[in-house]
C-alpha cells in the first residue's frame, strides 16, 4: 500500500472516530440533562415550600436548614 493511501485511511479513521466520540458525548449530555432537569424542578418546588412554611422542618422537630 502506498504512503498516500495509508495517510488517507488514517485521516478517514480519525474523522470517523471523532464523529462517533461526538455522538457518544451528546448522548451522555442529553441523558444527564434529561435526569437533572426534573430533579432540579422538584427540588426548587420543595425548597419553595420549605421557605414558605417559615424554614421549619416538616416533621415537627426543632432542626432547621441553614
Amino acid at each position: 500500500m502506498s504512503e498516500g493511501t495509508k495517510n488517507f485511511l488514517k485521516l478517514f479513521g480519525v474523522i470517523v472516530a471523532l464523529i462517533i466520540a461526538y455522538k457518544i458525548a451528546m448522548m451522555v449530555f442529553h441523558f444527564a440533562i434529561s435526569v437533572a432537569v426534573p430533579i432540579l424542578i422538584i427540588g426548587g418546588i420543595a425548597y419553595g415550600v420549605y421557605r414558605y412554611s417559615g424554614g421549619k422542618s416538616l416533621m415537627g422537630g426543632r432542626k432547621t436548614l441553614p
